[in-house]
């Protein structure tokens, strides 16, 4: 399968899984999001006066699935040149599709008609050509990389997924501060409550994604979710498909029941048993949580810290953990079932920065070695830093306890060398096995394992 990737769209052919003389089909022009220009494309080893196109949108706002250029005349001709173009902005909400489909079909075949509701799974033995358009067209930029701003559309915004809710774009609702921290709100505008969302532009696949929060988000009104993820909205025309979207996610919410835990880990579906793994966070004392996932080929590896406490989980179901594709990171704060929140208040979620990575890559970008690792009786932790800075350092065990907190001060520029004697805050020394060890500056927190032998 051919995929290409741009600034906006993802790509997908199934034009290689045939062999190079049977037909294809590709996009060599795709209209932005919101905008009416032409859908423009080509074929490849077709009869071309024995095959057209069909052509089908998908508008959430809508209620799904739609025939271009008209349920009418479902088939668009393909030129001497072996191109083709139609119009796929007829009228209402055409121009908000965030996907678009076209398929290389005999004109002995007629193309379902298709007004809302689902795709027919027939369509998919034809070759064809999917994109994706993330919803909305207000970018910012958050922890070097550039986002998406999701927007309801519709003369009297129309509430959409999650939730459904309306989603607004507005500057008051989203919006990164002078201080670089990213502050996403649930409030009300004049009847209705609006919620917020955004959507990175560029893929990372098997990546550590390292997220700190700055916000109570084990405050949040039950009403109230606040989630972190990897979509790939166009994953079910993957070879294989993905029909959970290859979504990977942080949850933070009480899901309605104030007597809930407030935290969850996913690897979608979340209805099969083992996909989850939910515990509690209090932040009393302060307003900030770190937040990792490594994802792998064998494994997905969730770790969350706050305070002296931490939480981590690992995901190990062959066959289940999503395999990468073109999925991007979203960020959204957001209604559960489109309630208002049962205070009636709004609310504010903060994160002071996103980062990927991992083995020497630190919180500052600045390499963090620990030697020997695995260890008999002690270790050092090398930090070169560029600049002088306040610095903590500390070993958990495997429950989430805060064994010894190795340093806590002023870092020097250049390079730092902290001891840890491998001894708890007792002064004996920690039993063989795994620990994880931390550092945290002002910008984050990063973790890795180390082993006492």
């Amino acid at each position: 399968m051919k995929i290409l990737i741009t600034s906006l769209f993802v790509y997908i052919s199934c034009q290689v899984c045939f062999a190079q003389t049977q037909p294809a089909i590709q996009f060599t022009f795709v209209p932005g999001w919101g905008t009416t220009s032409l859908l423009k494309g080509k074929v490849h080893h077709t009869t071309l006066p024995d095959h057209g196109i069909a052509v089908y949108v998908f508008v959430e706002e809508a209620g799904g699935w739609w025939n271009k250029p008209l349920t009418a005349s479902p088939v668009t001709p393909i030129q001497p040149d072996s191109s083709f173009s139609t119009n796929i902005v007829i009228g209402g909400l055409d121009q908000y599709a965030t996907k678009i489909i076209a398929f290389l079909i005999p004109l002995t075949y007629t193309p379902p008609v298709v007004s809302g509701g689902s795709l027919p799974e027939m369509l998919l033995s034809f070759p064809f050509v999917a994109v994706c358009r993330p919803h909305g067209d207000r970018i910012i930029s958050w922890s070097g990389l550039d986002w998406i701003v999701k927007k309801s559309v519709g003369n009297n915004l129309i509430a959409i997924g999650p939730g459904p809710n309306i989603f607004s774009d507005n500057d008051s609702m989203v919006w990164v501060d002078n201080q670089h921290k990213l502050h996403l709100r649930v409030a009300r505008n004049v009847n209705n409550w609006h919620c917020s969302e955004i959507i990175c532009k560029t893929s990372q696949g098997y990546n550590r994604y390292n997220f700190d929060v700055g916000s109570r988000v084990d405050l949040l009104d039950p009403n109230i979710i606040a989630g972190i993820f990897t979509w790939d909205d166009c994953a079910p025309y993957f070879l294989p498909p993905d029909n959970s979207f290859r979504e990977i996610d942080f949850e933070f919410s009480k899901w309605g029941d104030p007597g809930n835990d407030n935290s969850q880990y996913v690897i979608q579906p979340w209805s099969v048993p083992g996909n989850m793994n939910r515990f509690n966070m209090n932040l009393t004392g302060t307003d900030h949580s770190d937040h990792s996932f490594d994802w792998s080929p064998d494994s997905v590896t969730f770790r969350s810290a706050w305070g002296n406490l931490f939480h981590s989980w690992t995901y190990t179901n062959t066959g289940s953990i999503p395999l990468p594709g073109n999925e991007t990171v979203r960020i959204n704060f957001h209604l559960l079932l489109g309630k208002p929140p049962s205070d009636n208040e709004p609310a504010t979620l903060i994160l002071n920065s996103f980062m990927m990575g991992e083995g020497d890559r630190t919180i500052a970008d600045e390499p963090i070695k620990v030697f020997p690792n695995p260890f008999e009786q002690g270790c050092l932790i090398e930090v070169f830093s560029e600049h002088s800075k306040e610095f903590e350092a500390g070993v958990f065990d495997l429950r989430g306890s805060l064994v010894s907190r190795v340093f806590s001060g002023k870092l020097t520029a250049g390079k730092n060398r902290i001891e840890w004697d491998g001894k708890n805050f007792t002064g004996k020394p920690v039993p063989s096995g795994l620990y994880i060890f931390y550092v945290k500056d002002k910008n984050g927190t990063r973790y890795d394992k180390i082993v006492k032998m």
